[in-house]
């Protein structure tokens, strides 16, 4: 497959401009970029986290104050640090790493004591590695907390 230009003629004594293109060349690069980029498109939604932000302003379902729970790990540079409601668990670190298993044990305390409760909040300072942050979040999703946010230590309002 190919296709020829062709320029008129010999007009003025100029050397004739006529070529061909081979087009096969570009139609298989084409093929191939089709092909690898349908196959990659599959992998970019398997590599993604979900997270969600609950703000003041968002519209939800209306809980009494009396049975609002707030679960939040506040994640810092000494440990963790567990709220349930008004109680407080500090979990320092274990050495240089983050103690996780004391982690999911607590975790997993808190929602055995509120199973109604699908939602946690992950506060972290400013220092803290996205990693820490990340195997944090799955903690929390492995102890049946499916509703993650990520939010800010000042907005954790603790």
């Amino acid at each position: 497959m190919s296709v020829v230009v062709d320029t008129g003629g010999n007009k003025g004594g100029k050397k004739p401009l006529n070529s061909e293109l081979n087009l096969v060349p570009y139609i298989d690069m084409l093929t191939v970029l089709v092909a690898f980029l349908l196959i990659t498109a599959v992998w970019t939604q398997l590599a993604r986290l979900q997270a969600q932000q609950k703000g003041q302003g968002q519209a939800g379902e209306e809980t009494p104050p009396e049975m609002m729970v707030k679960v939040v790990v506040l994640v810092n540079q000494e440990g963790f640090n567990l709220v349930v409601g008004q109680d407080q668990t500090p979990i320092p670190k274990k050495g240089a790493d983050y103690d996780f298993e004391r982690l999911a044990t607590e975790l997993k305390k808190a929602k055995d004591a509120h199973p109604d409760k699908n939602d946690a909040q992950v506060a972290s300072e400013d220092t803290i590695k996205f990693d820490t942050l990340v195997h944090t979040m799955d903690i929390a999703l492995e102890q049946r907390f499916p509703d993650i946010s990520l939010i800010d230590t000042g907005a954790a309002g603790i």
